[in-house]
């Protein structure tokens, strides 16, 4: 199914920037959205290539065809050359180093997940458009299995787009956290891999990472981090506009307890309601 052109993002949006990490390809998008209503060729584009980017290899004309995995290009054949239009975004994303998604697994997750948006609630009745969204995304290693999938709206999938493009300088930190088996674990990770990165986390990419339900508290995790499992962590706070900003500093950090670490923070927490229960004079 193709999409509205005409809400296509600006090449020098956030989405672009997060959507596609190779400059290269980041400039084949800008040039197929500048030429949306005179398609260009392929021999346009690779011209296009030398001009701006000073250079044209094996790999320049795949880079027009790596905009497929996130919007639809038309390839239209033409004399001896193939004309590529750009015509709107995908409705089921391409996996990077993997197959699309088929209409099997799409299927399935309608099937399995509902016909509705999983963040609004939305259905096709409703006049919602459906697309089938990474949980993960695929550029933080999310796979494109059922457990991966969900159905969204049309408008929050944009949405969760473009908010977690605003975690693209965070994206080597958050492949190897995301994957971790706690949210203690994925939490303590990304703040191990943005020390070593020279960033400091922001609050708001706790619970993305932490990956936790409606229950999950990333505040909590934290303070179990530094009072149950002895990591020293600092807060950073500043305004910003009319409301406050705040990222977290790993000073110092311990191994994870062999038993891991939920198992430690439930120790913990049994030991501490069994000492209230027994009153001030318990030893």
């Amino acid at each position: 199914m193709t999409g509205d052109v005409e809400q296509l993002p600006l090449p020098d949006s956030a989405e672009i920037q997060g959507s596609f990490s190779n400059r290269e390809t980041r400039e084949a998008y800008r040039f197929l959205y500048e030429r949306r209503l005179s398609p260009p060729t392929m021999a346009e584009w690779i011209a296009r290539a030398e001009n701006v980017l000073g250079k044209a290899n094996v790999h320049t004309s795949r880079r027009l065809r790596d905009v497929r995995d996130h919007f639809e290009v038309r390839s239209t054949k033409v004399g001896s050359d193939w004309v590529y239009e750009l015509v709107g975004r995908r409705t089921t994303p391409v996996a990077k180093g993997g197959p699309r998604i088929s209409p099997r697994l799409e299927a399935e997750v309608y099937t399995v997940k509902g016909r509705f948006c999983h963040m609004c609630g939305a259905t096709p009745e409703d006049g919602a458009k459906l697309q089938i969204d990474h949980i993960i995304p695929r550029s933080w290693g999310g796979e494109t299995s059922l457990e991966n999938l969900e159905p969204l709206c049309a408008v929050h999938n944009n949405g969760k787009r473009n908010f977690f493009a605003s975690f693209s300088p965070y994206a080597d930190a958050i492949k190897l956290a995301i994957g971790q088996a706690t949210p203690w674990e994925r939490i303590g990770e990304l703040l191990r891999s943005s020390r070593e990165l020279g960033i400091w986390v922001p609050s708001e990419l706790l619970p993305v990472v932490g990956r936790e339900s409606h229950k999950g508290d990333p505040a909590r995790r934290l303070r179990d981090l530094r009072v149950v499992l002895g990591w020293t962590i600092k807060a950073h706070k500043r305004k910003e506009g009319r409301g406050t900003k705040v990222e977290y500093e790993l000073i110092a950090d311990r191994p994870w307890p062999p038993e891991g670490a939920q198992e430690a923070v439930t120790r913990y927490e049994r030991e501490r309601k069994r000492r209230k229960a027994a009153g001030p004079l318990a030893t």
